[in-house]
């Protein structure tokens, strides 16, 4: 009888080692490639979770929505009802500074029966997907690695769990995929798919064209025998000259729009308004320098491309493609990985540029941490690849040695074990986190006050200093006179008129005199006024950030308070009051008139 022949555990070890690093193998960049294929396909799924986990999260809440979509989104109700918001003028400013692309997808999408509402919550879930898949196939582009596409697909959409960028179903969400899709277009020297990545970003999200634009300039040149030359590529001249017609085209049409909200507010405004210091509605100017260069709205926002931690991994990849005898799959990483450090380069640029025309190129931070971010997703995939793969290497090299010793054994375990454990924490890092995905929801709290005031006239006006004030556009339709969510202090033309908007409603608020609050409520026509319950608590007053940014308005309502006058609102008791809930009193402005008429 002829004996069966056994595998050795070690021989069986050996072969699951091989089997691991021939699926992280490189292939030909096709997903017709069966492996390639496989990877795309689990990208898709590992994707659609993400996508779950944050539409749950957004979603189960009818009185759930982005911080940011609440200045972006509501006027957009007008798409549902075109005699809403009617001569608003925060409606009218945030509908002028909406690029045409997203704005037209809503309306789009208002014509077949969507909400704005509804839109703002179904596009996380959407772009996470579309974003997801475009990573795996610029990664993969780089690298010829379909792991390492698998992996950037990972990264990304488990990042933006971390961040409201794309989660804000805001113009915003668009930032990571157009940039990736123009990237993927360029690796691909497709003209079509670059230009038309151009033209996505110019209508959805125009600062990035100018990240575009750098990259094609940089494009051009290549590094040969240690000297920087021009590329000899007839093509890609063509794809370049016809990508900068349209990138100036872009910025030509933007820098030329006027617009009765403008100008711009400059560094010399800047330093002398409270809002663009700490405790500021934009706080912008910092204590210290390394916090200026490094946090906030002018800095670096390193922490952005770093979140999560695996995104270090990026550091390592230079000096991984610099040893390819130790990291075997480096080899399979193409010259044009060097499109990574030339949006380094390019974001830097334009984050200068930013500092040195100062909020002319809006914010410095959107050049740098969105797409330092964008770098090192990639980086780190490719990197993450590279090292799992040398170190299943290092543990086939162990265990295939004839004369395998202890010290080998416990070498091929280790390396084993690191390699799974890089892997298993990719995959599962949000696991890890508590509360993940960070969505930035604000939850509206008070249903019934927005029921009542959707059934007050469209041209209702809302006052008051109230915070709920910030949710009453989105979920009653209805105009505020101010709130602090859209008191954005970026174009003069339509602060200035925010800002005497916010210092009247303070003065008028707290003042005793009845004549005084009677000119506010006839002025600005004015039907209700929203209070808090605790608007008369000095305490409440001097700690609300928002309203010490005005003064003096802030300061003499303070003093009133402080000598125990009364103002004449809180003198009226509940004669006005026509809806009331735990936290809000709602006057109407008719009764408020009246009043002050009857005062003796």
């Amino acid at each position: 009888m002829v004996k069966a022949n056994r595998v050795s555990p070690r021989g069986t070890r050996l072969g699951w080692l091989q089997w691991s690093r021939q699926l992280l193998a490189a292939t030909p960049v096709s997903l017709r490639h069966r492996q390639a294929r496989r990877w795309f396909y689990l990208t898709l799924v590992y994707n659609a979770i993400i996508a779950g986990l944050i539409w749950q999260a957004i979603a189960g809440d009818p009185y759930a929505i982005a911080d940011d979509a609440r200045q972006h989104v509501f006027w957009m109700w007008r798409f549902i009802d075109a005699s809403l918001f009617p001569n608003d003028w925060i409606a009218d400013y945030y509908q002028s500074i909406s690029p045409i692309g997203y704005a037209w997808l809503y309306r789009l999408l208002a014509l077949l029966g969507v909400s704005p509402l509804t839109l703002c919550k179904l596009l996380p879930p959407v772009l996470v997907m579309l974003t997801g898949a475009i990573a795996f196939l610029t990664a993969f582009e780089i690298s010829a690695l379909p792991a390492a596409g698998f992996t950037a697909s990972v990264l990304m959409t488990q990042s933006v769990g971390f961040t409201a960028t794309l989660s804000s179903g805001t113009s915003k969400s668009f930032v990571y995929g157009l940039m990736l899709l123009f990237m993927y277009g360029w690796l691909r020297r497709s003209r079509w798919l670059s230009w038309g990545a151009i033209v996505l970003q110019g209508i959805f999200y125009p600062q990035v064209v100018l990240l575009s634009a750098g990259l094609l300039v940089l494009g051009l040149v290549e590094r040969r025998q240690g000297k920087w030359h021009w590329r000899r590529d007839r093509a890609l001249w063509l794809l370049t000259t016809g990508g900068l017609c349209m990138a100036t085209a872009v910025i030509l049409y933007y820098a030329g729009s006027s617009s009765q909200f403008g100008p711009t507010v400059t560094l010399e405004q800047a330093l002398t308004m409270p809002e663009f210091f700490r405790g500021g509605r934009t706080n912008y100017f910092q204590t210290s320098w390394l916090e200026a260069l490094l946090n906030g709205r002018g800095g670096l926002r390193l922490d952005a491309a770093t979140t999560p931690v695996t995104n270090f991994l990026a550091l390592g990849l230079p000096l991984m493609l610099s040893m390819p005898q130790r990291f075997p799959l480096a080899k399979a990483v193409r010259a044009d990985v060097d499109i990574l450090p030339k949006l380094l380069a390019v974001a830097g640029f334009w984050f200068v540029a930013a500092h040195l025309l100062l909020f002319k190129l809006y914010l410095p931070s959107r050049y740098t941490g969105r797409f330092f971010f964008v770098v090192a997703v990639l980086a780190a995939a490719i990197a993450l690849v590279l090292l799992i793969d040398a170190l299943l290497g290092w543990a086939s090299d162990g265990l295939a040695s004839p004369k395998m010793s202890a010290q080998a054994t416990f070498q091929s375990f280790m390396a084993t074990g690191l390699a799974a454990v890089l892997g298993l924490v990719v995959v599962l890092y949000p696991l890890t986190m508590s509360g993940y995905p960070f969505t930035s929801i604000i939850r509206g709290q008070s249903p019934e006050l927005y029921a009542f005031l959707a059934n007050q006239p469209k041209t209702s006006l809302i006052a008051g200093l109230a915070v709920e004030t910030n949710n009453i556009p989105t979920y009653s339709q209805r105009s505020v006179l101010v709130s602090r969510e859209v008191a954005i202090p970026y174009h003069m033309g339509y602060y200035q008129e925010i800002r005497q908007r916010a210092q009247q409603s303070i003065a008028a608020q707290y003042s005793p005199d009845a004549a005084a609050v009677k000119a506010f409520v006839q002025h600005y026509g004015v039907t209700h006024w929203l209070l808090e319950k605790t608007a008369f608590d000095i305490t409440q007053l001097t700690r609300d950030r928002w309203i010490q940014q005005y003064q003096p308005a802030a300061g003499n309502a303070t003093t009133v308070l402080a000598s125990r006058q009364i103002p004449f609102l809180q003198s009226l008791g509940d004669r006005c009051v026509v809806f009331e809930d735990a936290q809000h009193w709602l006057l109407a402005a008719e009764c408020i008139v009246s009043a002050t008429e009857n005062r003796p």
